[in-house]
């Protein structure tokens, strides 16, 4: 799925663009809160070298057409709030998983939704995808709501056990296929 430039998407409040060096101490808050890191097995980065590190290891994911990761910046404040990217990309399956995460002050505002969306029809009309797939965890109530009012079907259950062996961590699997490019909501700039 070799892209040619990076895709910009933008909606009513946000600009979803490539992440950059300069994203660092936006993207430092965010991973940094304790809160990001309830329902995952990762751990809050202590130092903006370890935000450095993961900005780099997502550029050349992309660029290595592993997977696209966008910054969510709101168009207001000219701030980074979150990311959502499309990755584990099969390209046997024509699928797809969707990865997200948004500034815990700024959740449940509908920015997330709002981002989705627009990578929902990015996903479907410009790469074509069969079907998107995600994964959150059992408790993570706020995230299972968001991904079934996008009209996703929840299509299984797995245990995982955390990096560290000790946590078992009960994700719900979620499914949404293609039917049809379903809105115009955002517009797409290749850049």
């Amino acid at each position: 799925m070799k892209m040619k430039s990076f895709p910009i998407l933008e909606t009513e409040n946000l600009i979803l663009r490539a992440m950059m060096r300069s994203d660092r101490e936006d993207l430092f808050a965010i991973r940094s809160d304790p809160r990001m890191h309830t329902y995952t097995d990762t751990a809050p980065d202590q130092t903006q070298a370890q935000t450095e590190a993961y900005i780099e290891k997502m550029r050349t994911g992309v660029e290595e057409d592993r997977w696209i990761i966008w910054a969510m910046e709101a168009k207001r404040e000219k701030k980074v709030i979150g990311s959502v990217g499309i990755w584990n990309i099969d390209f046997q399956r024509n699928t797809a998983e969707l990865s997200y995460g948004i500034a815990p002050a700024l959740q449940g505002k509908g920015l997330m939704k709002e981002a989705l969306k627009s990578v929902l029809d990015y996903g479907f009309c410009t790469m074509s995808l069969s079907a998107l797939e995600a994964y959150t965890e059992q408790d993570n109530i706020p995230s299972r709501c968001l991904l079934e009012a996008l009209g996703f079907i929840e299509a299984e259950r797995v245990d995982d056990v955390g990096e560290d062996g000790e946590r078992i961590y009960h994700m719900v699997g979620y499914r949404l296929e293609q039917n049809g490019c379903p809105s115009e909501s955002a517009s797409y700039t290749q850049r």
